[in-house]
């Protein structure tokens, strides 16, 4: 079985349409493909706008004023995104094909 993992910061629709297509072409010849859809993770891009725009607001307030319109609250950590992406690589996900996932704290009003 070979797996299709695409990752997209994109347009929510575009990817999803991408991952059906892909998915039913992919399907008769056993390959599975899906979609991470990603939102805020915390990572070095999200530090270099801090020092950009905000060096002299400490980065915890930083990181709390960013989050603050994400549902949960928060920023996702890279375990975060990382574990979904490792489901969706293993044997159970055998059976996942065509699923576009939103890892973004709930900030995606639309499944």
């Amino acid at each position: 079985m070979n797996k299709i993992i695409i990752v997209s910061g994109g347009a929510k629709g575009i990817g999803e349409g991408i991952v059906k297509v892909l998915a039913a072409e992919g399907g008769p010849h056993n390959i599975l493909v899906n979609a991470l859809l990603v939102g805020s993770i915390e990572s070095e891009q999200i530090k270099r706008r801090h020092t950009a725009n905000r060096p002299d607001q400490p980065y915890e307030d930083y990181i709390r004023e960013f989050a603050a319109n994400i549902p949960l609250r928060r920023i996702g950590k890279a375990e975060e995104f990382g574990g979904t992406a490792l489901f969706l690589g293993s044997d159970a996900a055998g059976y996942i094909t065509g699923a576009a996932i939103n890892i973004d704290g709930g900030m995606c009003p639309v499944a």
